[in-house]
């Protein structure tokens, strides 16, 4: 199992360049106090031009130490306070998470696609089943997937899937692949008995 915290910021016109330069040092900063930090700018679809920053733990505690730490560090103060003065964009969460099938891997992928399906709590478990055959689906063409489930997030009815793809070019012909193969078109006709799609989107990692 992976904690993940998820911030999403959404910039203000023309102050792009300004937001991903206080992401980086942020990230690094959060990096030095025991967190894997991740930046993603989502491509397309739901939020598409804002950014992601993704910290990952191994446990809740190791999460809660982190966020302590970097919390009150100097730098990340000094951050703040530049944000009180001249703005760059708007700042959601963190949302918690847990990974439930797939872990992220140690060294990210290049390219996600993120699903999120709305999912009654008591078909939770019907749902999570489909796992199993949708990774041996996707690993014939190079893809590996992860699940996460909300800890602590305004939507908790929600199940996200993750795939993930080593280029633009890898999600290009993997997803022909996929719109051409019955098994997966049979389990994306499952899933929607199960639940509701709500979100997609794309996000590259920077």
């Amino acid at each position: 199992m992976k904690v993940i915290s998820v911030r999403e910021m959404s910039p203000s016109a023309g102050k792009e360049t300004l937001m991903e330069e206080r992401l980086r040092r942020a990230s690094g900063v959060m990096a030095r106090h025991g967190a894997a930090s991740r930046i993603f700018k989502i491509g397309g679809g739901a939020g598409a031009g804002n950014y992601l920053m993704i910290n990952m733990y191994n446990s809740f505690s190791e999460a809660t130490t982190s966020f302590q730490k970097y919390s009150a560090d100097p730098e990340l103060a000094k951050l703040f306070m530049e944000r009180a003065v001249n703005p760059a964009g708007d700042i959601m969460g963190p949302d918690l998470y847990r990974s439930v099938y797939g872990d992220p891997p140690a060294k990210p992928a290049a390219i996600l696609i993120n699903r999120g399906y709305h999912v009654q709590r008591g078909k939770v478990k019907d749902m999570l089943a489909m796992a199993p055959e949708l990774e041996a689906l996707f690993k014939k063409v190079d893809v590996s997937i992860g699940v996460v489930m909300p800890v602590i997030a305004a939507d908790h009815e929600m199940i996200g899937i993750t795939y993930r793809f080593t280029s633009i070019d890898h999600m290009g012909s993997a997803l022909d692949a996929m719109v051409e193969n019955q098994d997966f078109q049979n389990l994306v006709t499952k899933a929607n008995e199960l639940g509701t799609l709500k979100m997609s989107r794309v996000l590259n990692i920077m």
